[in-house]
């Protein structure tokens, strides 16, 4: 009886280690992610360029009003922070493969899953914490019903939420294209198909069907869209659909490895189910 329970603290004392080194990890990938060069050039850049045009127009300048701070953020995050993240976490999760320093890691105690599970605990921590701020930022801004907001109306709770997951689902699909795609070149590849991809899909028109739109994994806020079928469905069931499809991203990731895909196979069909209907509830 003893043996057994000395077994069991054994297991639970294992996996608390586990699970910290994974969090440490995280913590230290999702730094690597947020000051990657690919976010310090774009971001600089696009400073610079911001500068440049303010002192070419110092005349007419001013102070950015509050609505201007609103549509930029939610511009900048929504347009932009998806394309930027998805390249700097693909950096930071093929790194070792472009060192050649994938054998170093034979001798750690950590397994390949608890590193693939690290880097997305890094996209969880990194980007999708920066984003879900920047989102938090919003909607204090947005509180304000009665200020006006140029061109973008303050959005709902469940749009923002739509922002901050596209950001990690772009983070997540950037790990399973360099965890699954170990070759040169997955990087603009994955960032064809998550570009062309969500055009696609997201063009009503040349959809097979006219909800189509609603299964891109993208946000589907009626005052972006411009379009009929945004009226059509739920913001935040869209949400959640956007939630699972992350999910699907880290179990794709956890699948790379053998041992153990027996049970993440069953996780990942339960997440599917999971997605899919949101997906239906959705419309």
């Amino acid at each position: 009886m003893s043996a057994v329970l000395a077994s069991h603290v054994d297991e639970h004392r294992a996996f608390d280690v586990s699970s910290q080194a994974i969090w440490s990890l995280g913590l230290r990938e999702g730094r690597r992610m947020l000051l990657s060069p690919a976010v310090l050039v774009i971001l600089g850049w696009s400073v610079l360029m911001t500068g440049i045009d303010s002192a070419l127009n110092l005349s007419t300048a001013s102070l950015p009003t509050r609505g201007g701070v609103y549509e930029g953020l939610s511009w900048l995050v929504a347009l932009y922070a998806g394309l930027i993240f998805y390249i700097a976490c693909h950096l930071v999760a093929s790194s070792a493969r472009r060192t050649k320093a994938e054998g170093q890691f034979a001798a750690s105690p950590m397994s390949p899953r608890m590193r693939s599970a690290g880097l997305c605990v890094g996209v969880l921590v990194g980007p999708g914490l920066l984003a879900a701020t920047v989102m938090v930022v919003l909607a204090l801004l947005g509180s304000d019903s009665t200020y006006s907001y140029g061109d973008v109306t303050p959005m709902s709770v469940a749009e923002l939420a739509q922002i901050a997951l596209t950001v990690v689902g772009a983070g997540m699909f950037a790990v399973m294209c360099a965890t699954w795609l170990r070759f040169p070149g997955s990087l603009p590849l994955g960032l064809v198909v998550l570009v062309f991809g969500t055009i696609l899909m997201s063009d009503a028109e040349r959809a097979p069907i006219n909800t189509w739109p609603w299964f891109a994994p993208y946000i589907t806020a009626p005052d972006w869209s411009d379009e009929v079928w945004a009226l059509m469905g739920s913001q935040t069931w869209h949400a959640v659909y956007l939630a699972g499809l992350c999910a699907l991203g880290f179990c794709a990731v956890m699948l790379r490895e053998r041992e153990g895909r027996l049970r993440w196979l069953a996780i990942s069909a339960g997440v599917l189910a999971a997605t899919a209907a949101a997906g239906a509830l959705q419309l």
